[in-house]
């Protein structure tokens, strides 16, 4: 989507798609659209994983993420952080 988004005459089958983001993206004063490494973002990864393979009554998003991911995401949070400094 990233490629659609940033150059949507290169992606015509995404033309609805990328439609759909722009238009959203158009009531912001500022924006970057980037595609981030596989291994930067772990733990979307697994939670995409675990939805695809088990479908759930309430979405991760709703009940605040799942508890076997925290210390992940804590990780990836401190890595972030020392990225930054």
């Amino acid at each position: 989507m990233v490629g659609a988004v940033n150059r949507p005459k290169a992606w015509p089958s995404f033309s609805f798609q990328s439609n759909e983001i722009l238009c959203s993206l158009e009531k912001m004063n500022a924006w970057k659209f980037t595609q981030e490494p596989h291994n930067a973002n772990r733990g979307v990864t697994l939670i995409a994983q675990s939805a695809s393979n088990h479908p759930r009554l309430q979405s991760y998003v709703a009940t605040g993420g799942p508890l076997w991911l925290e210390e992940l995401f804590e990780n990836e949070r401190s890595a972030a952080l020392v990225v930054q400094s």
